[in-house]
């Protein structure tokens, strides 16, 4: 059954003293805000059920969730650190003598509400004219990926797969241990600077794809079993994509993680990190600091591909209230400018790819031009701010939607905290 509020204060919070009941003031103003039945009503609409036994209320799960993004905690940290802490049980409405949510109903309750949910959250929250707009990379909670570590993340995975079979009669074991080894000795011979080292490495990983084929080949029989079904499947691809990479090809849509089988490779032009791995995440902000908007896209879209989204996704929030937008060049085509201004939008300050003509040169020279340039670099300090404050940048969900629940409560806290401090 869901529950808005907790049951309230007990005997013990009524005698506490006074100064003890007075939230620090960032918490105070969050608790008003989330009081605002806007914020709760999008999980009255989608979860509201009468049955069963009283789960967690959304109001403190709201305020769980802030302290969780807002001080990067996990949900156990989080549990212990709530229970411990008088002024946060205050404003998550948990009484001194009643228990903390378990961190396991908090992790269900974040998957049941979903990305659709947060998303709606964000929307109730936020306060826009003046838009800046940028994209980053939001990486996966994967390990590095070679072709052969994949390759032996994807047996192992098959191997207790299999392991749950009862009676199944087949034993991975070896052939996992075997591509370990070969795993190990690709490892040293990498750290050869040795010229034929290339075609050794190549030949291991020959062997490594020979064995994890002639596994599948023994798993067919349990083919009609779904879980190993898919995870044969899976394996079969990453061995067919690591076959053409050994022949000089580029495979399409290449799969970095058996845990997190979403995430890409992203190359952004990066000295310090030329390929990451993960999803690119596309977030607006306004002229207040608010962020309006975020999206999460599988793989490495076109920046200019996002723009008739986000003018969509605006005009709902906001009707008819954008008046000018700046981006960077990414964001730049002759069709994303003429639909701009079509849309109402008066100040474009979006630079054009490669060379500029005149009249272009004569408008990136105008006064507000330049201004919007150096409203646009402030995107760059918002998204480092998420990063560093309510780790934005590296996704501990898994999964597209894994990933949107977890920007989403990032944007969420940031926006929150900002409302706290500026009001």
């Amino acid at each position: 059954m869901q529950r808005l509020h907790g049951p309230g204060d007990d005997l013990f919070d009524t005698i506490l003293p006074e100064a003890f009941k007075k939230l620090p003031a960032e918490l105070e103003q969050v608790d008003k805000l989330l009081d605002d039945p806007e914020v709760t009503a999008p999980f009255i609409k989608d979860f509201q059920t009468f049955n069963g036994r009283p789960g967690v209320p959304v109001a403190t799960y709201l305020r769980l969730m802030y302290l969780k993004f807002r001080y990067k905690l996990g949900y156990e940290t989080l549990v212990q650190e709530v229970s411990d802490s008088i002024a946060w049980r205050q404003f998550c409405g948990i009484g001194f003598t009643q228990k903390v949510p378990d961190s396991t109903a908090l992790i269900k309750l974040t998957h049941k509400y979903g990305d659709r949910t947060v998303d709606a959250l964000h929307q109730s929250i936020i306060r826009g004219r003046k838009l800046r707009v940028d994209t980053t990379v939001i990486a996966a909670d994967i390990h590095y990926p070679t072709d052969a570590s994949v390759l032996r993340d994807g047996l192992k995975k098959l191997r207790d797969t299999v392991k749950r079979i009862p009676k199944s009669g087949m034993r991975i074991g070896r052939s996992l241990k075997k591509v370990k080894e070969l795993n190990f000795s690709i490892t040293n011979l990498l750290r050869n600077k040795a010229k034929r080292t290339g075609e050794k490495i190549k030949t291991l990983n020959r062997r490594i794809i020979t064995l994890v084929r002639t596994v599948l080949q023994k798993a067919s029989k349990f083919s009609a079993l779904k879980n190993v079904r898919e995870t044969a499947a899976l394996v079969g691809k990453v061995a067919d994509q690591s076959e053409e990479r050994m022949s000089g090809e580029k495979p399409e849509d290449r799969i970095v993680s058996i845990a997190d089988p979403g995430a890409r490779p992203i190359v952004k032009g990066k000295l310090d990190k030329p390929v990451e791995f993960g999803r690119v995440a596309l977030l607006a902000q306004d002229a207040s600091g608010y962020v309006t908007q975020y999206e999460v896209h599988q793989g490495n879209p076109s920046d200019a591909g996002m723009v008739d989204t986000l003018l969509d996704r605006h005009q709902e929030q906001f009707p008819g209230a954008l008046r000018q937008i700046a981006t960077d060049t990414g964001f730049s085509s002759e069709l994303n400018v003429e639909k701009l201004a079509c849309s109402g939008v008066t100040k474009v300050g979006i630079p054009c790819k490669g060379r500029p003509s005149r009249e272009q040169l004569e408008k990136q020279r105008r006064p507000w031009f330049k201004a919007l340039r150096r409203f646009r670099a402030g995107i760059e300090a918002c998204i480092r701010f998420l990063d560093r404050k309510f780790g934005m940048k590296r996704s501990m969900f898994r999964g597209n939607m894994g990933t949107a629940i977890w920007v989403g409560w990032s944007v969420i806290a940031a926006n929150l905290y900002r409302y706290a401090k500026l009001g």
